[in-house]
């Protein structure tokens, strides 16, 4: 880490851990936080291409140790419930309907008997979500899919992708991240989206996401609750996006006794359009990924998480200083 990245991160720290001691500042308050998926190994999720959208177990149990010094984790209808407790009431979201929620966060929230909520984009497809930035650089990290990735760029007219020299290691993982920030500032999304499309249909990623099955069997054991993830932005009238949302609430009914009458968004910005999705499926909330503390009383349609990456997870100066730092008075 360089030098000026490592003054930043002690900064961030000890201003968390300050933050964190001032008197009362979390008094009757709420929040909702996105997590993505958690993976078995702690170094695999550590990796630069990873950190933003992956925990490890030991990242991950640590996020559940500092927020349970600090505050209650509680259930999605509780959270946005007006209360009066002095400790703050967190609610974990989960979204693109992983396998790692039942290998990995399973396990371990059953031990500590915590609840937490899973958007799905489409229970039966079996098929995960996951961004263009995800997508691609998951596809070229993963040797079995590398070759893929690379035809289906060309083929786009994109700019060629690195190249391994060695072995899969941090460094490669590292201009993996540099080259997908630098196709995110210069290359249109629709493009990248469509060529992440096709790469999501590979069986490396199929395999990895929830089966009927499993969602059953986790929402009986009463922790879990499955919900509708809402497909990327779109139009006010995307007779495509509604009919996709309408099918997803479809299908949980079918398979969840008590499916949230929630969704969850997977845009970070969040809009009319939205909003309007959202009414025409009936939908009543919808949770964003635009950062900040819900605040009563909670009767907007939009409310906000907070996304947390793998540094703020495995940091709990960093984490509250992510938290705090979003305090309105």
């Amino acid at each position: 880490m360089p030098r000026l990245d490592r003054t930043q991160d002690v900064v961030q720290r000890l201003r968390g851990h300050w933050r964190l001691s001032l008197s009362e500042p979390l008094w009757g308050r709420s929040a909702i936080l996105a997590l993505r998926r958690v993976l078995d190994d702690e170094a695999e999720a550590r990796l630069p291409h990873r950190a933003d959208w992956c925990l490890g177990p030991d990242s991950f149990r640590q996020l559940l140790e500092s927020l349970s010094e600090s505050a209650q984790i509680v259930s999605l209808e509780s959270v946005l419930q007006l209360h009066h407790d002095q400790l703050p009431r967190v609610a974990l979201t989960f979204d693109g309907g992983w396998r790692d929620t039942l290998r990995q966060v399973s396990p371990i929230l059953e031990r500590l008997a915590l609840p937490a909520n899973v958007f799905l984009p489409c229970p039966v497809t079996q098929q995960a979500w996951s961004t263009w930035h995800e997508a691609l650089s998951e596809s070229l990290w993963r040797e079995e899919t590398a070759d893929t990735a690379h035809r289906r760029l060309a083929e786009a007219g994109l700019p060629a992708p690195p190249i391994v020299t060695g072995q899969r290691d941090e460094r490669y993982s590292q201009a993996i991240r540099n080259y997908i920030d630098e196709l995110d500032q210069s290359e249109s999304a629709a493009t990248l989206c469509a060529v992440a499309a096709g790469l999501g249909t590979e069986t490396t990623f199929t395999d990895e996401a929830l089966d009927a099955f499993s969602i059953r069997r986790l929402e009986q054991g009463g922790l879990f609750r499955f919900g509708s993830l809402m497909p990327p932005r779109s139009v006010p009238r995307d007779a495509r996006a509604l009919a996709r949302l309408r099918e997803s609430r479809h299908q949980l009914s079918v398979l969840c006794r008590h499916p949230l009458p929630i969704a969850a968004a997977v845009d970070e910005f969040p809009d009319d359009a939205l909003m309007q999705l959202a009414a025409s499926a009936d939908i009543e909330r919808v949770l964003t990924r635009r950062a900040g503390w819900l605040e009563p009383p909670v009767d907007t349609v939009l409310l906000p998480r907070f996304v947390i990456t793998q540094p703020i997870a495995n940091s709990p100066g960093r984490l509250f200083d992510w938290l705090l730092g979003n305090l309105h008075p």
